[in-house]
């Protein structure tokens, strides 16, 4: 399962990329990209939550994680929602605790317990 979440997070990493990139280019965002990109990450914290539940205390880590992460991205959302220019710092913020909880729970998919 922890396999599964790592591909539906890589999915998620190269959906937030594309916006991301996006953005760089001044090209507007089709407002149901970001919610997809949300409703998958979610998706993946399920599974890691159900790893976790099922004895797998290592995961703490990235779900505690994963609440900053999906609580900056809410952030990000309402900036946009209300027509303002996300912040950069909230950006950054938001891309460098997924892409740190995404190497650690590589780390954890590929070792045992």
């Amino acid at each position: 399962m922890l396999v599964a979440s790592l591909a539906v997070f890589t999915l998620v990493a190269a959906m937030g990329l594309m916006v991301v990139r996006d953005v760089w280019r001044g090209r507007p965002i089709d407002p149901v990209y970001p919610k997809i990109h949300a409703a998958a990450a979610l998706l993946g914290s399920l599974f890691v939550i159900l790893v976790a539940l099922d004895g797998d205390t290592r995961l703490y880590t990235n779900i505690g994680m994963a609440v900053v992460i999906i609580g900056l991205g809410v952030m990000m959302a309402l900036y946009s929602r209300k027509g303002k220019r996300v912040p950069q710092k909230l950006v950054a913020a938001h891309v460098a605790l997924a892409v740190s909880c995404y190497v650690i729970l590589a780390y954890y998919a590929f070792t045992s317990r």
